[in-house]
């Protein structure tokens, strides 16, 4: 019998998986700390159950009942056409058992809208394909694809155990070939598009992936990479990848493999969302996709999830996506009683009276799941500004502090969102996140920077701007630049549910004498004008949500990727750094480059911030890693705000069909909902919608 010893951190970790309610079907991973404390992996057929003893917390082992299947598919098993329920689960299947969840009933068609052309956002509908879960509503990290792992004390040594008998929705094994196959073909090989992750790259190089067996794979780092098993958890792919890949079918289009010269068809047959025929880990699977128009998913026969008495799930057969151009539409739609559950996207609170209004005439109720956003929405303006001039001026802190003080939360609050919400923030990250909960240091510095800048104050603003060199010099009733040019600032907003907050954000930055325009785009465009550097100032809706490990996701406190919250260009650098592609096309102009990128001078805040982080990613032990991250939040507070946030903490709309059983309320779920960012992945990684079914 396998032994694992878990740290008394990890004990509380394992205990945050009853807290969330999912029994999986083996150990939580222990951490790179002292081994202290002994708990027992299961056996076959059985699952792991925490219990309370004596304040500890130990694991004991539970059997599974006979796995039971949908009527469709018993249909499809009788037929000969598919093999039987218990050789298509793994040996050890995960137990979905949430507290608020009863048992429930196979069949019906699940009803849903979107706005998103491709259905991409039904990514974060479903966490299946995920190596490592969130546990505790995102406050910890339990078993997924992995069953177990342990890390060496260092951290620099992590080996992952997944499941056995784990399928694909085609029937073909799972094996760690699958993930080295999205190492070695696809982040290793400098013609496909895949960066390498930052967690793979502690210590500036790549690490080094070894399969020890078909379940057993091993990660070796350069330096220490203590949040590894937060990092993998990140966005229901190897954080936040193309991982893992169905080998034995993508390599028929890999140009190593394959008669295929490039990768165009590859790119084309590799995401599950627009290529039906691509085996899928997660609940359902597409078997009807026609792009702008809809989506159908069925039940994936080789699901490996069940229920406490042994159900493999999901309950409901099927999953039917319509496509709609706008948020008007997804209304109408809504109140018409053609959905039976909505949360992406999301509906602006102002339509609150709307939906409430029409609950028994489209049978449904409204439910509240907190975004854990920082502040939001939150507005960022851009360092890499093509103007020097103008970039010279974004980066003084009496200008970026103006623009805070220039702004009426409150009145924001009370007029659009009904007063609900947290308090005025000028920025921060979720109040959700660790290292701002796990110390009183943590918790005033948290204060300190949500706090920041966040009081209104036009007289204060306008001295500030004064200070920058931003004063009208002809008269006009504009401020221009220190060189009497043209001082104006186009705002890019892509979330209609917050275009009245883009509307007010520029009437208060208009009072204060800057030029400004508030613009309705694309979320194509706003994403390519930024990342290039050619955009002025941009919402970002989910408001610095991100994450239950802020290192794990750092683009809100380090700028970093080219999707870098205010300074892409510098981001692009970041995320080359210890790549083979690092300084590429370094004899060009910045915006010239293959990716557009730009590295900020040493004294730059960004530059110092980037040396810290890199810092806090390899160190160990966590009081001294949190100490690092302060100190990057020191420099946002002394030398920003780089992130403006509107306000603390806002719900979200949710719409849930009377009919749909086991959909949590906002009580029920643990922290709420955390409901903005990918990162957690909701509802998918929280409330599992494998488990939801329809009743009377």
């Amino acid at each position: 019998m396998d032994v694992k010893r878990l740290t008394r951190r990890e004990f509380i970790r394992v205990s945050s998986v009853t807290a969330a309610g999912v029994l999986a079907a083996s150990c939580a991973p222990p951490t790179p700390e002292v081994i202290k404390e002994t708990v027992v992996v299961e056996k076959e057929k059985e699952v792991t159950k925490v219990v309370e003893v004596e304040k500890e917390k130990i694991v004991t082992a539970t059997p599974i009942p006979e796995p039971h299947e949908a009527p469709m598919l018993q249909e499809l098993v009788g037929a000969g056409k598919l093999p039987s329920v218990g050789e298509r689960l793994p040996v050890n299947p995960m137990v979905i058992d949430l507290p608020w969840a009863k048992v429930g009933e196979y069949g019906g068609i699940m009803r849903k809208v979107t706005t998103s052309a491709n259905f991409g956002d039904e990514q974060v509908f479903m966490y299946g394909r995920s190596p490592i879960h969130w546990t505790g509503g995102g406050t910890g990290t339990g078993p997924g694809l992995f069953e177990s792992w342990d890390a060496s004390a260092d951290a620099t040594e992590w080996t992952f155990h997944h499941r056995q008998g784990l399928k694909w929705s085609d029937g073909e094994p799972f094996t760690v070939d699958d993930i080295l196959f999205w190492w070695e073909d696809m982040a290793l090989d400098d013609e496909h598009s895949q960066a390498l992750p930052a967690w793979a790259l502690p210590g500036g190089q790549p690490m080094e992936m070894t399969k020890v067996d078909d379940f057993t794979l091993q990660f070796k780092f350069a330096a220490p990479g203590p949040i590894t098993d937060f990092e993998l958890a990140a966005f229901n792919n190897f954080g936040n990848t193309n991982c893992p890949q169905p080998k034995h079918y993508m390599e028929q289009f890999h140009p190593d493999h394959s008669d295929y010269k490039d990768f165009e068809t590859f790119y084309e047959m590799q995401d599950w969302w627009i290529n039906v025929e691509r085996p899928v880990l997660t609940g359902w699977n597409p078997v009807q996709l026609d792009v702008g128009q809809r989506m159908v998913m069925e039940r994936n026969p080789y699901c490996w999830y069940v229920d406490k008495q042994g159900n493999q799930l999901p309950y409901i057969d099927k999953v039917d996506i319509g496509y709609a151009e706008d948020l008007e539409v997804v209304k109408l739609k809504v109140i018409s009683g053609q959905v039976d559950y909505l949360g992406r996207p999301f509906l602006a609170l102002g339509d609150l009276s709307l939906m409430k209004q029409n609950e028994d005439q489209g049978g449904y109720h409204v439910e509240f799941w907190d975004g854990g956003a920082g502040g939001q929405p939150v507005w960022t303006v851009n360092w890499n500004q093509p103007d020097p001039e103008k970039a010279e001026l974004v980066g003084k802190r009496q200008f970026l502090l103006a623009l805070s003080h220039a702004i009426d939360r409150l009145q924001i609050k009370k007029m659009l969102f009904f007063g609900l919400g947290g308090p005025p923030s000028t920025g921060t990250v979720s109040p959700n996140t660790a290292q701002f909960n796990r110390s009183e240091e943590g918790k005033a510095i948290f204060a300190e920077w949500r706090d920041h800048a966040a009081a209104y104050d036009p007289g204060k603003a306008k001295a500030l701007l004064d200070e920058a060199g931003a004063v009208d010099q002809n008269g006009d009733g504009w401020r221009q630049l220190p060189s009497g040019k043209e001082l104006k600032f186009v705002i890019y907003n892509n979330r209609p549910e917050f275009a009245e907050a883009g509307e007010m954000l520029k009437e208060d930055w208009q009072a204060v004498g800057l030029d400004c325009v508030h613009t309705m785009v694309s979320g194509q465009q706003a994403g390519t004008d930024w990342r290039n550097g050619n955009s002025d100032v941009r919402i970002w809706g989910g408001g610095a949500p991100d994450g239950p490990d802020i290192l794990g996701y750092p683009q809100w406190i380090v700028s970093r990727t080219s999707n870098g919250r205010w300074a892409p260009l510098y981001g692009s650098w970041m995320a080359l750094e210890g790549t083979s592609r690092e300084g590429v096309d370094a004899d060009k102009r910045p915006r010239e480059r293959q990716p557009p990128w730009e590295e900020p001078p040493p004294e730059d805040p960004n530059y110092r911030m980037w040396q810290l982080y890199k810092r806090a990613i390899r160190e160990p032990d966590m009081a001294k890693r949190d100490q690092l991250l302060f100190d990057i939040i020191r420099i946002h507070i002394d030398e920003g705000p780089f992130l403006i946030g509107m306000i603390a903490d806002l719900p979200h709309v949710v719409i849930v069909g009377n009919k749909l059983m086991n959909v949590p309320t906002h009580e029920e779920i643990p922290m709420g909902g955390w409901f903005g960012p990918w990162v957690v992945a909701q509802p998918g990684a929280v409330v599992y919608p494998e488990g939801w079914y329809f009743g009377s």
